[in-house]
């Protein structure tokens, strides 16, 4: 079982084989996908945006069952997205769980841009207070700002809601950290523990 520095090492060396070009061509054999079928060698949960540009097998340069992924748009805390982590901490034991934001993010403008209402009402309220915290931090790049804060408030509040999230982070069993993807560049920057 892959500690959670292995597995970020893991994630972050497939990150930096994606944004050089050096993408692994995946290739499974009939034998591979029957094994696969059968039982995952899941390193890491995540939780990123449903942005189409932003898919994490491709982004973290990784295999068929190495990543357990849930996408919402935003990257936001709903229901689905605390089932997974469920299913990722207590049947699979994973030992990392990632939150990525990314820049260009269009739910999060929508919300930048003043559109507080519309499908997702409870879930745009959750990016509304990402945007108010980063408001009064008075920084000269919002958007930027309320991405970033976005993903801090996401990994709060699965980490409250979410049991078997908070006690494998008290036991150590797994250990939560917050991103963003350059959609530019191709980069995954961590953010600081916060």
């Amino acid at each position: 079982m892959a500690t959670a520095s292995l597995a970020l090492d893991a994630l972050m060396a497939g990150n930096e084989r994606f944004r050089t070009g050096n993408g692994t061509p995946y290739r499974y054999t009939a034998k591979e996908l029957s094994h696969i079928a059968e039982t995952q060698s899941t390193i890491a949960a995540i939780l990123t945006c449903s942005d189409s540009r932003v898919a994490p097998e491709v982004v973290f340069d990784q295999r068929l069952g190495t990543m357990f992924a849930a996408r919402t748009p935003g990257n936001v805390s709903a229901d689905s997205v605390k089932w997974m982590i469920d299913i990722a901490v207590e049947a699979l034991g994973v030992p990392l769980f990632l939150v990525v934001g990314h820049t260009g993010c269009l739910a999060v403008g929508q919300v930048v841009h003043g559109e507080l209402t519309g499908p997702g009402g409870p879930l745009r309220t959750q990016i509304n207070s990402a945007l108010m915290k980063a408001r009064s931090a008075n920084t000269d790049d919002l958007m930027r700002a309320t991405i970033e804060e976005n993903v801090y408030q996401t990994i709060d509040r699965l980490s409250n809601e979410s049991n078997e999230l908070r006690v494998a982070v008290q036991t150590g069993a797994t250990t939560v950290v917050g991103a963003v993807y350059d959609m530019h560049t191709g980069e995954v920057r961590v953010l600081p523990q916060r």
